[in-house]
């Protein structure tokens, strides 16, 4: 009987020991299947910059008012309000009827005058010599017909053949013709000799009138023919074809290719910028590079900031529009991670996956760059954890997976 009992304490104290090695490989197979699965990735310090941040406005680097040196009727306007143009390009004509009539005139009142002085300073032709020279001769031949019929008149009227009136008339015509005589005489040595000295500098005279008025008229005809002075595009017409209009009116605005941003630094901003500073222009999802141009050293009445300039070579913005503007100052190195794996309750917070188990850390957020913010509160090298995140909670068992 006591052998009985002996063998009944065992084999009850074995049947323990199997139960309690059962249970416990059950529990271990249990904590195994509540390992919740996550992704990490290994926490990196950043290069970054500070930003300054401001809003500005758009305006062409260079504006331009385009108008004739000429007044007239507008022909034709060959350009489009937004037309690009490029340097030379023909904008608009004036209708230049008359003064195409008045170039004509004075082409050929320069043709003349030039004529006249060339022969004044070359001297008569062979023709020109050999009439002079026969006047000479029927003047002289005139003259000496005359005489003798004054001797022939002088005796008759001696011989009272003839009245007083009668000799008169004889006397008179001898003085006639010894005067073209004299005359004839006069102009062959001056056809001889050419034209005297004030005379040809009063042709030469003439002949630069005529071709100053020539040259007026071209440049008037010229001038009736608008082209652009520069490359850019036509910000607005401000007559119609058609309309007159005066000299020296604008009729076409045209602006550069390059824009302006301009926009205003605050009193502790301006130190921090100079002129060559590269910025971000940022438009409609779209970032152009950028250069501060121009800081000014005067603060403005009316907004009380520094008035700044920086040209964007690109015409892709428009004037008038308004823009962000990003200026890089500072260089440091900060943390950054995405931006999707903070978790928001009485705080901003995120999970680091730290012993094989979830830590959930209190984090200050900072400047978002894209799908990544600036954090602090966390450690270089700790493990943040990217996914599987929503599903878990402070202190549990977690299992990496790639």
């Amino acid at each position: 009987m006591k052998n009985k009992s002996i063998i009944l304490f065992f084999s009850m104290v074995l049947i323990l020991l199997v139960m309690t090695g059962c249970k416990a490989k059950g529990q271990e197979e249990i904590a195994e299947e509540t390992r919740k699965p996550v992704k990490i990735i290994e926490i990196e310090e950043r290069l970054n910059t500070k930003d300054l941040q401001y809003i500005g406005i758009v305006q062409p680097e260079e504006i331009k008012n385009i108008s004739f040196k000429t007044s007239g009727k507008i022909a034709f306007i060959k350009v489009d309000k937004g037309q690009e143009v490029k340097k030379g390009d023909i904008l608009a004509q004036l209708d230049t009827k008359e003064l195409n009539l008045a170039l004509e005139a004075a082409q050929a009142a320069k043709a003349g005058a030039e004529a006249q002085y060339i022969k004044a300073v070359n001297g008569a032709t062979e023709e020109d010599l050999a009439l002079a020279a026969s006047n000479v001769i029927k003047a002289e031949k005139a003259y000496e017909f005359a005489k003798e019929n004054l001797d022939k008149i002088k005796k008759l009227y001696e011989g009272g053949g003839i009245s007083k009136q009668d000799l008169d008339a004889a006397e008179l015509e001898v003085s006639i013709r010894e005067q073209e005589y004299i005359s004839a005489k006069t102009l062959l040595q001056q056809t001889e000799k050419g034209a005297r000295e004030e005379d040809k500098l009063a042709l030469k005279s003439q002949m630069d009138q005529a071709e100053a008025d020539l040259k007026y008229k071209e440049s008037a005809v010229a001038d009736a023919i608008l082209k652009s002075d520069m490359d850019g595009y036509v910000m607005e017409i401000l007559s119609e074809e058609g309309e007159m209009i005066s000299a020296g009116y604008p009729l076409i605005v045209l602006g550069s290719k390059k824009n302006i941003v301009s926009f205003g630094l605050t009193e502790e901003d301006v130190t921090k910028v100079d002129i060559g500073h590269s910025i971000i222009v940022e438009h409609n999802d779209r970032k152009y590079g950028a250069k501060i141009k121009n800081i000014a050293r005067i603060k403005d009445r009316d907004t009380l900031t520094y008035n700044a300039e920086a040209v964007v070579d690109d015409a892709q913005l428009a004037a008038g529009a308004i823009v962000k503007i990003i200026i890089p100052t500072e260089e440091y190195y900060s943390v950054m991670i995405p931006l999707s794996t903070v978790l928001r309750g009485d705080y901003d917070y995120v999970y680091i996956f730290k012993d094989g188990m979830a830590e959930k850390r209190e984090i200050s957020m900072g400047s978002v760059r894209g799908d990544m913010v600036e954090v602090s509160g966390l450690n270089k090298g700790e493990k943040l954890i990217v996914e599987g995140f929503k599903n878990i909670k402070h202190g549990d068992l977690l299992e990496i997976i790639k």
